[in-house]
């Protein structure tokens, strides 16, 4: 990489990153990542948490932060299920470093799907990416991929993809709470009960305090798992807190 084009590179990617605050949705953030690395052949990128194997298109779906990866390769990959023979979701699952897409060939688990999953994804202008394995404060896989017809993957470049990686995932999170918060409705008898249940109290301790039945409490604990989309009660007092709806 000529020396000049990592300096614009650098120059780009310290303007992204005193930008990032100000940005307030996710297509601007989503257009002041590929601004910032553009330099490096990015084209498209797509970013988002890993989903449970097995999950439906729609979970799936739900796990994105931020993507313009081709319309058509994302219907097809995400309704086919090909995320779960996708050999960059098993090396991001194993969290290495910043790595190429044409590093993957040499895992030695690389077979029949992996090379059937790649070469679609260059069907549709993918040929060449790089992939950046993140883990969010909560322990979460996330991958951040930045793909094109040919993307620049020395270290130097690598370096810089890390780096806006981190900080557009960090804002894109932020967002996606803020978008989650504003709609999030809970009623002050539900964050009077979540704020019970997070110091660990039982239905039946807190329809004493409440001067209610037990059932009636596990009415408000069905209602905001459902606001929340919580498996269970521990979960329910996760995003409460992560959303700030609780303190």
């Amino acid at each position: 990489m000529a020396t000049n084009e990592l300096s614009v590179g650098l120059e780009r990617t310290l303007s992204f990153l005193s930008d990032v605050r100000n940005i307030n949705n996710h297509a601007d953030l989503t257009t002041a990542v590929k601004r910032a690395t553009a330099t490096f052949g990015v084209e498209k990128i797509l970013a988002g948490f890993i989903p449970r194997p097995g999950s439906l298109p729609s979970e799936q779906l739900r796990h994105v932060l931020l993507s313009d990866w081709p319309e058509d390769w994302a219907t097809i990959y995400f309704q086919k299920g090909l995320l779960f023979q996708d050999p960059t979701i098993r090396r991001i699952l194993r969290t290495r470093p910043t790595f190429a897409w044409t590093e993957l060939s040499n895992e030695p688990d690389f077979g029949k799907n992996e090379r059937f999953v790649m070469a679609s994804a260059a069907d549709f202008s993918l040929q060449s990416g790089c992939t950046v394995p993140l883990l969010s404060l909560d322990g979460r896989h996330v991958g951040f991929s930045f793909a094109g017809s040919h993307i620049d993957d020395s270290p130097e470049a690598k370096g810089v993809m890390t780096l806006v990686a981190s900080f557009a995932f960090g804002r894109a999170v932020e967002l996606k709470n803020n978008d989650l918060r504003a709609k999030v409705r809970l009623t002050a008898r539900e964050r009077d009960t979540l704020s019970w249940i997070a110091v660990g109290k039982t239905d039946w301790e807190i329809g004493v305090i409440f001067g209610v039945s037990d059932k009636a409490v596990a009415k408000h604990v069905h209602n905001i798992r459902m606001k929340l989309g919580a498996v269970n009660r521990a979960h329910a007092v996760a995003e409460a807190f992560r959303l700030n709806l609780i303190s």
